[in-house]
């Protein structure tokens, strides 16, 4: 019997919602143009994706809204993509007991290996962005 939905850990080891999940999605980026991520909201959007990302881009995160989740890995080369995760201007991305409204989460191009990923989730629809799992090195918008 497989289990057709996922939870959402969280670093306090609290499980959130259960979210339907009809098999694992992954999305390749591969164009350096801004790209757009669709939330949860109407339907299940990208909801629960992993997007390989293959060239330096700024990627656009929906609104917050209950029950979005991504992950991004960095599928280039060592050092030759940059990946900047952008919320909307009223949201930001917690990590580390800081949120800033309207900054990106970076991996540097300076310090980015192929496998850098960061997992992102949305755990209410009113604080920001929540980094519930991460490897290589992210860094804020100053």
């Amino acid at each position: 019997m497989s289990n057709k939905n996922r939870t959402t850990k969280y670093p306090n080891g609290l499980q959130s919602f259960v979210i339907p999940n009809p098999g694992p999605t992954v999305e390749e980026i591969s164009t350096s143009t801004d790209t757009t991520v669709i939330g949860t909201t109407g339907a299940r959007g990208d909801c629960g994706t992993t997007f390989l990302v293959n060239q330096t881009c700024v990627i656009t995160l929906p609104s917050i809204a209950i029950g979005n989740n991504f992950t991004y890995v960095n599928n280039g080369p060592d050092g030759t993509v940059q990946i900047s995760l952008s919320p909307a201007a009223l949201d930001g991305i917690g990590w580390v007991g800081s949120k800033t409204d309207d900054k990106d989460l970076i991996n540097t191009l300076a310090t980015a290996r192929r496998g850098d990923y960061v997992t992102i989730s949305s755990g209410d629809a009113v604080v920001a962005w929540q980094v519930v799992e991460s490897a290589g090195i992210w860094a804020k918008e100053a």
